[in-house]
């Protein structure tokens, strides 16, 4: 070993498998600073399990080869240690360097330690990693701080219940505090009486606009591309989104029509579903407006977030039913410019423990009963109606379900896709399913950010898909647009349920 071999920092990572799933590149970032990162046979073993497992998605899997072929990569090179008492002594690093600063080694020979058996994988995590830092400390007394890095959150409380330092993973998580500062994709605005009256004189109903100027420099500085404004002046509202090419506050031109005998603004029936207040005008405005691709959708049970999305989709693809007939070059007549149809997807997450084991049928009978909120909502608007859109997209073979087992290689476009219940996701899925959307696609994804209802035991409210898209799509440009509604819609016994 090298007399001036970078001395190690007295900080030992233990990484368990949620967390290189999680994030493959956290072994890189681990291996920094002379760290000493420790690689357990049982991870080993998992991470071996999930490359082919059938019962995990497609994200998940491609993570575990991802880990995989970095630990091999280190192994080919000679770059992990395999006396971990020798190198925790010497304080130096023996092994060559890595270029990374850190150093890799595998975890020492033992036995699992009371009071966990060796039954389950995190009993033998928790028991290798009381093994490392015991031998920390008769190595040398007192210099090393030895971490489990988990995002199980059993393994935390394990590690916790025997006096070890357990940590989630940090890196490649978004810093938010509360779910309430993740990007609601709306504000409010106090205005005077006169800025209304201007921009209603501004120009014809939907051609109105008025300048960031009118506004508290505050407020204004929060604008991002189709931020939907609610402007205030006393009991009176006025509903605006933000173009931030002209710099300047926009007529809603599709969620909204004035009403020229009242000289108000309403809300426009969309196949009988009208907004009922101004966070579902806004969502309804860019879920119509062909001009924006993407449209997120966060909200609590209740708020209204799938038969929204149903009944734009619809619309769009369909048309208002009527029995009056156009010439096929009519003016009048609806145009779909989503050839390819509609696409249902929900990620796979049931919310209670019991598995639905074995379904039976083909593979559209075997996804429906994920999918059968979008049919429920599709039944109640046909009701409304009188039409069967369900019978119509599949006479027009323009309906299709997706599992989120199979979306990799495939290219999703001039269609319109409805994705319910994405915080059930993970940041594999979230970067899987977005990379399919080609330009020609509208996409609409929705969920709930509420702990309650996040049943994916391996996400929270800042790690999940949906938070994650959030994020990432704030601001992005003017295909883009957020809405965070806010309103439970089902009844006084559904609200009281928030409260459970």
């Amino acid at each position: 070993m090298p007399l001036d071999s970078a001395p190690l920092s007295g900080t030992v990572y233990i990484p368990d498998t949620s967390s290189l799933v999680e994030n493959p590149d956290s072994l890189d970032r681990l291996l920094t600073d002379g760290n000493v990162v420790v690689l357990l046979h049982q991870v080993i073993e998992e991470l071996g399990r999930l490359q082919a497992s059938r019962n995990k998605s497609d994200g998940v899997r491609a993570a575990a080869r991802t880990v995989m072929r970095k630990i091999l990569t280190l192994r080919g090179e000679g770059l992990i240690s395999h006396d971990l008492r020798v190198l925790l002594r010497s304080g130096a690093t023996p092994a060559p360097d890595t270029g990374r600063q850190g150093t890799l080694a595998w975890e020492p020979e033992g036995d699992t330690m009371a009071p966990y058996d060796a039954t389950t994988g995190d009993n033998l995590i928790v028991a290798g990693a009381r093994r490392v830092s015991a031998l920390a400390e008769e190595c040398a007394p007192g210099r090393y701080s030895v971490t489990v890095v988990s995002e199980d959150s059993n393994v935390l409380l394990k590690c916790d219940a025997v006096g070890l330092r357990g940590e989630a993973l940090r890196y490649g998580k978004l810093e938010l505090e509360s779910p309430k500062s993740v990007y609601k994709g709306y504000l409010r605005a106090q205005v005077d009486p006169d800025v209304m009256q201007a921009f209603l004189q501004s120009g014809n109903p939907h051609e109105r606009s008025l300048p960031f100027d009118v506004l508290d420099e505050a407020v204004a500085g929060q604008l991002k591309w189709n931020t939907g404004v609610i402007l205030e002046a006393g009991d009176d509202e006025l509903l605006v989104r933000a173009d931030m090419d002209a710099r300047a506050l926009v007529d809603l031109r599709y969620a909204l029509y004035w009403d020229r005998k009242r000289l108000t603004y309403c809300p426009r029936p969309i196949l009988g579903m009208t907004p009922r207040d101004p966070l579902q005008c806004f969502a309804m405005e860019f879920m119509l407006d062909p001009a924006v691709q993407l449209v997120v959708l966060d909200g609590p049970a209740g708020s209204g977030k799938t038969r929204l999305m149903v009944a734009a989709a619809l619309y769009q693809l369909l048309g208002q039913p009527t029995s009056m007939r156009f010439s096929r070059n009519s003016s009048l007549a609806h145009t779909n410019r989503f050839e390819n149809g509609l696409f249902l997807l929900r990620p796979e997450h049931p919310s209670s423990n019991y598995e639905l084991g074995y379904l039976p049928g083909d593979f559209n009978e075997k996804v429906s009963p994920w999918l059968e909120p979008f049919m429920q909502h599709m039944r109640a608007l046909s009701a409304i109606n009188e039409h069967d859109f369900m019978a119509e997209l599949e006479h027009r073979k323009m309906m299709h379900m997706l599992s989120t087992s199979l979306l990799r290689g495939l290219d999703i476009e001039s269609s319109i896709v409805l994705v319910d219940e994405l915080q059930n996701g993970d940041r594999h899925l979230a970067k899987t399913l977005m990379s399919r959307f080609c330009e020609t696609s509208k996409v609409v994804l929705v969920g709930c950010l509420d702990p309650v209802q996040i049943d994916n035991p391996y996400v929270d409210w800042r790690s999940n898909a949906l938070t994650r898209v959030k994020q990432t799509y704030k601001g992005f440009g003017s295909v883009v647009a957020q809405i965070s509604l806010e309103n439970n819609y089902r009844g006084p016994i559904s609200k009281k349920a928030d409260e459970l």
